[in-house]
């Protein structure tokens, strides 16, 4: 049986080693628009921005696997095994060529799939993407840092419900009730959070590989959007400067690339400029 989603209408995608991906559709039409999420996200990132686009294109938002309603993986996730699900995915729906839209470590995930099957992308938006060649990734410090924030205060904060709370009252402000629910209900859960530790752990060695593969092949020659971030401490230094100027390099590079800046949004693009990403798809899909 399948539960209904304030999101969308629910489906599930079977993976190659039969696991239950959980996805939720919208609209009607080619090409297909599948969002990917960041790290510790899920369909739910996507709430203010996949119903706007419904209107003139199919789109899919989903869960990966331990979040959501996606049954967990117990193989290590990194990259190539998140971008294998991606596949499975894609394959099941018969996406054919599809437009995928990637925020933070979402982006990585699209251009990994875009790297191994091009002629099934369209089309790439890369919304405040998590960048592999700044090198604050690979360093101790940025390991340590997240994996003693999940210990001392993701993990207790949502077993408390504290976090589930502070969260929605914040960063989903002008979502719907009912989204809202389902979010408390599901984003901050035991499986959410094991899912988000096994990604992290994982990232380095993720990115690394990333960036051989990038310096061996290209995104395919599509139109190709990278949005920034601009607002926020300590956006004009630091590790947010250097993953916006590799946005910046990025879309330099390409032969049909293109830079935005998300004014009056910080990294969580989807949730506070959800016009700017919706205009920038529009943009794309005007370009096919």
């Amino acid at each position: 049986m399948i539960d209904g989603s304030a999101f969308g209408e629910s489906g599930y995608a079977i993976t190659r080693d039969m696991r239950r991906l959980h996805y939720v559709t919208a609209g009607s039409g080619r090409p297909l628009v599948i969002f990917e999420a960041g790290g510790n996200g899920s369909r739910t990132t996507w709430g203010l921005v996949q119903g706007k686009l419904a209107s003139e294109t199919g789109t899919l938002a989903y869960d990966r696997a331990g979040f959501g309603r996606s049954e967990p993986d117990a193989a290590p996730r990194k990259l190539g095994r998140i971008v294998d699900d991606l596949e499975d995915l894609v394959d099941s729906v018969d996406a054919k060529r599809c437009v995928l839209v990637g925020h933070s470590l979402g982006g990585p995930i699209c251009r990994s799939f875009a790297y191994r099957r091009p002629e099934l992308v369209a089309g790439l938006v890369l919304v405040d993407q998590a960048a592999e060649d700044c090198d604050f990734y690979y360093t101790q410090a940025f390991d340590k840092l997240g994996a003693l924030s999940h210990t001392l205060f993701t993990v207790p904060m949502a077993k408390l419900g504290i976090l589930g709370m502070l969260t929605t009252r914040s960063l989903y402000k002008d979502f719907p009730v009912d989204m809202i629910k389902e979010i408390r209900a599901e984003e901050f859960s035991a499986a959410a959070l094991r899912a988000h530790r096994s990604e992290t752990r994982h990232l380095a060695e993720s990115f690394r590989s990333l960036r051989s593969a990038g310096d061996k092949n290209s995104l395919p020659d599509v139109p190709v959007t990278l949005i920034s971030g601009i607002t926020g401490r300590g956006r004009s230094s630091g590790m947010w400067a250097e993953t916006s100027a590799s946005h910046q390099r990025l879309a330099r590079s390409l032969p049909q690339g293109r830079h935005v800046w998300a004014e009056g949004s910080g990294h969580m693009v989807p949730m506070e400029a959800p016009d700017v990403v919706v205009k920038e798809v529009r943009n794309v899909l005007k370009s096919l």
